[in-house]
């Protein structure tokens, strides 16, 4: 699946699109709240903030720390807090870990997902279920790698 041919394709259509076109799609989102796009709004950001905590309590030893670490982290993006983590808890890199295939399709669901965050759109329903599937693993990676379990998957 080319999924950089269809960012581009669609940012496209919805930068065209039309102010009534844009806040009819919105409404859609917002009242179908467990559908595909919020689904991949909600896994990247629960990998963003998961690995911002992991990459975080590697180098704090006290809530202090963490405190005055966050400032540091708050805007770093998931691959890159990933990799160091990794990098640091098990000397590995994140492609090698992942799978090239995972980990490139998490690039893809963190662009697709500042899309959807940013311009309320959706996607075609075959894009979701891979990025999912990708965003799980990752997910569920990082928490085994800590000894954690997810609730609900």
């Amino acid at each position: 699946m080319d999924y950089e041919a269809h960012l581009k394709t669609l940012r496209k259509s919805y930068i065209e699109a039309k102010p009534r076109q844009r806040l009819n799609i919105a409404f859609q989102r917002i009242n179908n709240p467990g559908n595909g796009p919020n689904l991949l709004v909600a896994y990247v950001s629960a990998i963003e903030g998961f690995a911002r905590s992991l990459a975080m309590h590697q180098e704090a030893h006290t809530k202090q720390e963490l405190s005055s670490l966050y400032p540091k982290f708050r805007n770093i993006g998931a691959k890159e807090l990933i990799t160091k983590y990794l990098q640091k808890k098990i000397n590995s890199d994140s492609e090698n870990f992942f799978g090239k295939q995972t980990w490139a399709k998490l690039g893809f669901a963190i662009d697709y997902r500042n899309l959807l965050a940013h311009e309320c759109t959706y996607l075609g329903q075959d894009k979701y279920p891979d990025l999912l599937v990708a965003c799980e693993e990752v997910l569920r990676k990082l928490a085994e790698i800590e000894g954690l379990k997810l609730e609900g998957a």
